[in-house]
């Protein structure tokens, strides 16, 4: 029999395990997009049961393409791309800076300006950055039809360019050397109504960036105001909370990871503020950034001291009035054992029949009279009471007693 067990568990327990899954999350066609895809995948498959693995990626508008058809798991979007309701944020990872360029020959006096000065790039259709320079436009009163687009293959045939990136590159740099950044308003104005600060009242996934004097060397011979808006990680709606909990968990356990990748992500927090995301936050993402919030009793507990003392209190009240209640009506006994004995007392010393049958009347008044008390709760029914009636009866007996010497007399 033992040996039946033993192949049935044998059987049996293998199947109860939970299988590990593996997902996918998409890389990117440039860094750092691709190296923190990367990055995220080798952390995660150290230090969790279900694995990742890294799938190629065009880019953010086509990962969100892939992550809508379910052709991937996680991807990594910009945080202005267009609302999908089958894509839900994990958290946002690091900012990306507007990079707004201009051939050295043209000097563009206004962002308006910037519009005419001839053939814009403003990433592919579609895309985040194309979104908010249509949306920018249309701020700026600018007909779309006035300007003139060109794609990613004539990049280097703009006079404007648009871009949100991370920090430039040197290599980037030297090929950019014939345009100038572009400052969306005087650094100084920061705080005093700038531009920049209209731009992101309309728009509140953005937020003012000042890029420091000489981060590029000669390239930023002094301070450019611009904006940036987040990268973030987003995932296929359905995942289970309980793994992108573990994600996050994960990542922000060994976030040193993500930080020694760009200077950008030095900021990278796991402790983020969802209402700045343009996508779902995912219910798992929700979970991990209320695990520190607190029960319904401790956020409550001062409020609960206060009820608990009230209705300890009137309890205590209450108790007391019914126990003063009760007392009450315990004394009301004494008086009628007090009836008892003076009738027996003056039954002992009657002389006549007549006296004794008007101390027997007396005795059928006083329990008719403690009777009513009692229906109407004015007297208890108690061990008391009950010694009442049993004195009552004596009291009947003795005078029935004594009835037939009187009348013999």
């Amino acid at each position: 029999m033992r040996i039946w067990y033993l192949a049935f568990f044998l059987i049996v327990l293998p199947g109860c395990q939970r299988q590990s899954t593996t997902y996918t999350i998409l890389g990117n066609i440039e860094d750092p997009q691709n190296q923190i895809a990367l990055t995220i995948s080798s952390v995660l498959n150290k230090h969790l049961a279900d694995s990742v693995k890294v799938i190629s990626g065009d880019g953010s508008l086509a990962n969100l393409d892939s992550l809508e058809l379910g052709r991937a798991d996680f991807g990594i979007v910009d945080n202005y791309s267009r609302f999908s309701d089958n894509v839900a944020a994990v958290l946002p990872l690091y900012p990306q800076l507007l990079h707004i360029l201009y051939r050295k020959e043209k000097a563009p006096q206004s962002l308006q300006e910037l519009f005419s000065i001839g053939k814009i790039f403003a990433g592919i259709e579609g895309s985040g950055t194309r979104r908010f320079v249509d949306e920018l436009m249309k701020d700026l009163g600018i007909d779309k039809s006035e300007c003139s687009f060109v794609d990613v293959y004539d990049f280097f045939e703009a006079d404007v360019i648009f871009a949100f990136t991370d920090l430039l590159t040197q290599e980037e740099l030297r090929d950019l050397k014939g345009y100038h950044l572009y400052s969306m308003d005087e650094v100084a104005n920061l705080g005093k109504g700038s531009l920049v600060e209209g731009i992101c009242i309309r728009h509140p996934q953005f937020e003012p960036y000042v890029i420091s004097r000489d981060l590029y060397g000669t390239f930023t011979e002094h301070a450019i105001l611009t904006i940036k808006a987040d990268a973030i990680l987003v995932c296929r709606k359905d995942l289970d909370p309980r793994f992108i909990y573990d994600v996050i968990q994960t990542l922000s356990e060994h976030s040193q990871d993500l930080k020694n990748i760009n200077p950008l992500l030095y900021q990278f927090s796991s402790d983020f503020d969802p209402q700045k995301l343009s996508f779902t936050l995912h219910s798992g993402s929700r979970k991990f950034l209320d695990r520190n919030a607190p029960s319904f009793f401790e956020r409550y507990a001062e409020l609960l001291g206060v009820i608990i003392t009230i209705v300890v209190t009137l309890t205590s009240t209450l108790y007391t009035i019914r126990k003063w209640q009760l007392q009450k009506k315990r004394n009301k006994i004494d008086v009628y054992y007090q009836r008892l004995i003076s009738i027996r007392r003056n039954a002992q010393l009657a002389d006549s029949a007549e006296i004794l049958h008007a101390l027997k009347n007396e005795l059928r008044a006083t329990h008719e009279e403690t009777i009513e008390l009692v229906t109407n709760e004015k007297l208890l029914a108690d061990t008391s009471y009950m010694i009442f009636l049993n004195l009552l009866k004596i009291a009947n007996e003795e005078i029935d007693r004594k009835l037939p010497l009187m009348v013999g007399s």
